[in-house]
């Protein structure tokens, strides 16, 4: 009888341009935010000089911006992102975490029920990875540069599937002990 297995792994996603993009965006609203609330806090201020109002005004303005500033935080922190494969013998679950507080379920499914599992670099199987369509495809890779993607298709709901993502080769051949017809290894 086979022994339980058990691993996980988390994998960075490496940033893209676009979501470098998005950062700069955020920081320049910040600033822009910040100068615009700068200029009416000083405004009410002299406008308001000489009554209680007028230093009030100042301190409302200056929590204001601590909270643009901070919105801004949470905002460009949700762009550090990093995945979990969690694999409990043949079943696989795979979580999107953000800023290491937020998870989200990406993709759930049991390899022994899948379609086909190979390296996208696979010249021997990745026709599969070229010509087979599918509903949705999740990317859920580190940064593809670096190598040893694989490719799982397998359908869920009478919806086909495919799941992009970056198994360590202790997971990959644990993998393939639960379906070793349909789970395909790239010998480096």
């Amino acid at each position: 009888m086979m022994n339980d297995i058990y691993l996980e792994y988390i994998l960075k996603k490496k940033k893209t341009g676009g979501q470098k993009a998005i950062i700069a965006v955020i920081i320049f609203a910040a600033i822009i935010v910040s100068v615009a609330l700068l200029l009416l806090i000083f405004a009410t201020a002299t406008a308001l000089s000489g009554t209680q109002f007028g230093s009030f005004s100042f301190s409302i303005g200056l929590v204001l911006i601590a909270f643009a500033w901070y919105g801004a935080y949470l905002l460009m922190s949700m762009q550090n992102i990093e995945y979990e494969y969690i694999l409990t013998n043949s079943e696989i679950d795979i979580d999107k975490i953000m800023s290491k507080k937020a998870r989200k379920r990406i993709a759930s499914f049991d390899f022994k029920e899948i379609n086909i599992c190979a390296n996208i670099n696979d010249n021997e199987h990745n026709h599969d990875y070229k010509n087979i369509t599918v509903s949705k495809t999740f990317d859920v890779t580190g940064d593809k540069s670096r190598g040893n993607v694989y490719f799982v298709d397998y359908s869920q709901d009478s919806e086909n599937y495919r799941v992009l993502f970056q198994p360590t080769s202790k997971m990959i051949e644990s993998i393939k002990r639960f379906n070793p017809r349909n789970v395909f290894v790239m010998e480096d």
